[in-house]
Order: C-alpha cells, then structure tokens, then sequence
C-alpha cells in the first residue's frame, strides 16, 4: 500500500473534506438520492474550492494576527473552522437564499412533486380522507407530529389522529385510544385535503 504524505493529507482535507461535508448537510436540509461520495469527487471538489476561495484571505489575515502567530492551538481552531465548521453554514444558507429567490419567483419551485411541495410548505395543520385500495375512506388529522415521506420516496403517510367518517364523507370524532395510523403507497389509491 503506499504511503500518504502530509501534503497529500493536507490536500485532501482542503480540497475534498469540505466540500463532501457541505454536500452531506444539504442532504440533511433537502431530500436527494443517497450517492457515494466517489461518484460526485468533482462536485465536492468544486465545493471545496469555493470554500477556499472565501476563506482563504479571512484565515490568512487571522493567521497573521499575535494571538494566533504564538499559538498552535489557535492556529488549529482557524483551520478547523475554515475546513470543517464554515462548510456546515453553507447549505443552510444556501437553502435560505433559495426559498428566498423562491418565495420572490426569482426561481421555479424547488420541491421535486406536488406531494414535495404541498407538505413541505404545510406551517398549519389540514384533515386528509385517504381512500384506500378497496374504497374504503379513512381519515383523520395531519399535524405537528404528522409525517409525509419525499422525494426520492414519497407517498408514506403518518396521520397523528384518526377521525371516524361518516357516510357523507364528514368528519365526526376523533378514534378515542389510537396512536394515529401509519400509510404506504401501495395501500392507497387518492388523498383529498381539507384545509
């Protein structure tokens, strides 16, 4: 096996571990195909030099500066927030940025389906009547503790109360004792929302 030298390291860490780390927390914040980091290297690496190239002159200048000239252990708390801390901000400022850009129509929708779009932008809770494969209705309240899968793999439903529906289709009371009830996809045929 051959031996890796510190500048090899040193290049890795600066030039890969950025960007790899950017990439892995904005798919944290934005749902995405998981991916090897070995079929994306020259995304990460394009990431880490954008990085570089901002923070290079911050960290410079703060290398030069007397707390850090007669410090190791400064010199090594600049590094680590250049290389490791400052590319977790990024995505989330990224992601701000954008649903900015959004909300303004600078830019299309971002959300991959409606599904995406409508549970991702829900800030208040709705009632949905699922109807499942053998028609029967169920129904109940999607809210705080309610969950809906996304893209890559949406459609799973976690509805936090289920409501018995009477025959008209109306909302009558709520299934005392049930925990909520828990949907795939291939369990349903539509979902109708009542805002």
């Amino acid at each position: 096996m051959p031996e890796i030298k510190p500048e090899q390291l040193m290049l890795i860490v600066g030039f890969i571990l950025p960007g790899a780390i950017s990439m892995y927390v904005y798919g944290l914040k934005v749902p995405q195909r998981e991916f090897a980091l070995k079929d994306r290297i020259a995304e990460a690496i394009c990431f880490s030099l954008l990085n570089f190239l901002i923070v290079w002159l911050p960290a410079q200048w703060l290398l030069s500066q007397p707390m850090a000239t007669g410090s190791l252990a400064v010199q090594w708390l600049i590094y680590v927030s250049a290389f490791i801390v400052v590319p977790v901000v990024w995505p989330f400022l990224v992601v701000t940025l954008l649903q900015m850009a959004e909300a303004w129509g600078w830019i299309a929708v971002r959300a991959k389906t409606a599904w995406d779009d409508f549970f991702g932008q829900r800030k208040a809770g709705c009632w949905l009547q699922v109807i499942l494969n053998d028609d029967t209705v169920i129904g109940g309240r999607f809210d705080q503790r309610s969950y809906a899968s996304s893209w890559p793999d949406p459609g799973h439903l976690f509805l936090e109360e289920l409501w018995h529906i009477d025959a008209y289709g109306v909302f009558r009371y709520q299934i005392v004792g049930n925990p909520g009830v828990l949907l795939r996809p291939s369990d349903y045929k539509r979902v109708l929302v009542f805002a």
